[in-house]
């Protein structure tokens, strides 16, 4: 199995929606070459979306009632895993309503529970206690065990890991980074791409996988520029297909919560057709 993170320091660059859209675009994959009998073999039809992120924002943008449950009870050894994922059973049943899609969701808890991580953290190190269980290994001990129940694990993050930013990139195999198509915006990726590089040099199996450019309008001139930039850094094989600016995404969301493949709109959305491309890219 393999484990993305959606990650980019700037706010506002489309990571959310990045995230569920290729969480589940990852699943119908899967599920439809389970049925064709296509899988291989022992390959596990499931994805599991992991939010990072206080806001919350994946189980909003999937219309989801996360129902109180936190990545941050785990984290913090109060809840066992079953308790914190949403499975992927009808939304009448307190799921997912998407057939291989589960949710671990996140809320503000997740704030003064890293503060706590790191108080605990600290206070073993004083004692002398460096035998694991610290603020950089808390993902891989906890959620480890589903690496062997989940085909891709897709993490959407916030714009600031903070003290969480090792255990994120020590758990995760790939970074997928969404860049919005401005100037200032290719500038913050290629410092986040460097932190990145540097964590991977000090030993962390993180790479970077793809650079997704986002809001990008191909009739703009700078926007088309950024593109070319981002091309000639990264190189071709490293940069995705631009998902394009439309307004079908923020009225997918606003549909009761849907994604662009279950939102009848957006059937022929150039957007739609891009985050198809990207999971066949990440999946080949």
């Amino acid at each position: 199995m393999t484990v993305l993170a959606i990650v980019n320091r700037k706010g506002g660059v489309g990571k959310t929606t990045t995230a569920v859209n290729l969480a589940h675009g990852l699943s119908l994959k899967l599920q439809a070459g389970a049925k064709n009998g296509a899988e291989a073999a022992g390959a596990r039809p499931r994805v599991l979306l992991l939010d990072m992120d206080p806001q919350g924002n994946c189980a909003a943008a999937l219309g989801i009632d996360p129902g109180g449950r936190c990545i941050s009870d785990l984290l913090a050894g109060r809840a066992a895993l079953r308790d914190v994922v949403i499975p992927d059973t009808p939304r009448e049943r307190g799921g997912t309503g998407r057939p291989g899609l589960f949710l671990i969701p996140a809320t503000e808890r997740l704030v003064d529970v890293t503060e706590e991580l790191l108080i605990r953290d600290f206070q073993s190190y004083r004692r002398g206690k460096t035998e694991g269980g610290g603020l950089d290994d808390v993902l891989v001990e906890r959620l480890g065990p589903l690496r062997e129940a989940f085909a891709w694990i897709v993490i959407d993050c916030p714009p600031s890991l903070g003290s969480l930013t090792t255990a994120v990139y020590r758990f995760a195999d790939k970074a997928v980074v969404p860049v919005r198509t401005a100037m200032l915006d290719a500038a913050g990726a290629a410092q986040h791409t460097t932190l990145i590089n540097e964590l991977q040099a000090d030993g962390l199996p993180i790479q970077v996988s793809l650079i997704l450019p986002t809001f990008f309008e191909p009739r703009q001139v700078l926007a088309r520029q950024v593109y070319q930039d981002l091309v000639d850094k990264y190189g071709r094989s490293r940069v995705a297909v631009p998902i394009i600016q439309s307004v079908v995404v923020q009225q997918a969301q606003a549909a009761g919560g849907s994604t662009l493949f279950e939102y009848p709109p957006a059937a022929d959305s150039p957007a739609t057709a891009a985050y198809g491309r990207l999971v066949e890219r990440i999946t080949n």
